[in-house]
């Protein structure tokens, strides 16, 4: 059955405090690799909220989705913005229509995960196809094996075909990329059921975003994986 992950308002815009830092920390990573003459694809850019942060920083960017919902709010919202250097297509990302070795930079944030595992090779390859030669993936995707999931067990959610852990994710692209890192964010020191109910009460989010910051490096136990890896 088809698992669709189903916009009911614009959320990431509405994210604040220590769910905002936790959702754009991994880009902060990525930004020093984009340019100003950069086109850039963002598979999966839902409500555009990442895409308006990508597009000061290069030339263009296009966000690509399969629901068209979520993309009539990017258009609505970024058009007020007055961002002009962004294009919204409705697409799926396993179906990618552009030329080979068009964009400089791909970012994926939280799509794989939505992805069915026979049909995940097929992304990739898309994705890879896309890129420029030495071109950068910028990937996220929950980890199987955080931290909170050794302790309490892993669950997945209904909206996800799979989740995927360290080793798992860079072998998937050790064969088309280099220089592949991963990296993590968000590592629970206080591993317990739902302790983010504290995360944006002063002073405990200070340390909240602390725990963001050390995932850094230490992604086996994070709760976010991110790969960043040069197309060969």
């Amino acid at each position: 059955m088809k698992k669709i992950n189903k916009y009911s308002y614009p959320y990431h815009w509405a994210l604040q405090g220590f769910w905002k830092y936790a959702y754009e920390k991994p880009l902060s990573y990525f930004s020093p690799l984009l340019e100003k003459e950069d086109v850039v694809l963002d598979i999966g850019c839902g409500d555009g909220k990442l895409t308006s942060l990508i597009a000061p920083l290069v030339k263009k960017v296009i966000g690509v989705d399969h629901q068209e919902f979520p993309l009539n709010m990017a258009k609505l919202i970024l058009k007020n913005h007055k961002v002009s250097n962004v294009e919204f297509i409705k697409e799926d990302g396993s179906n990618l229509k552009f030329e080979k070795d068009y964009f400089d930079k791909v970012i994926c944030y939280d799509v794989i995960e939505h992805i069915p595992s026979e049909n995940v090779d097929n992304f990739i390859n898309n994705i890879t196809k896309t890129l420029k030669k030495d071109g950068f993936l910028l990937l996220t995707t929950p980890n199987r094996k955080e931290l909170k999931n050794r302790i309490f067990g892993h669950k997945l959610i209904d909206k996800h075909y799979y989740e995927y852990e360290y080793k798992e994710l860079k072998n998937m692209f050790s064969r088309d990329y280099k220089n592949v890192r991963i990296l993590g964010s968000y590592l629970p020191l206080i591993p317990l059921p739902k302790i983010e109910h504290f995360a944006n009460i002063f002073p405990f989010r200070i340390f909240f975003k602390f725990m963001v910051d050390i995932g850094k490096n230490h992604p086996r136990l994070s709760r976010t994986l991110i790969l960043i890896a040069q197309k060969k």
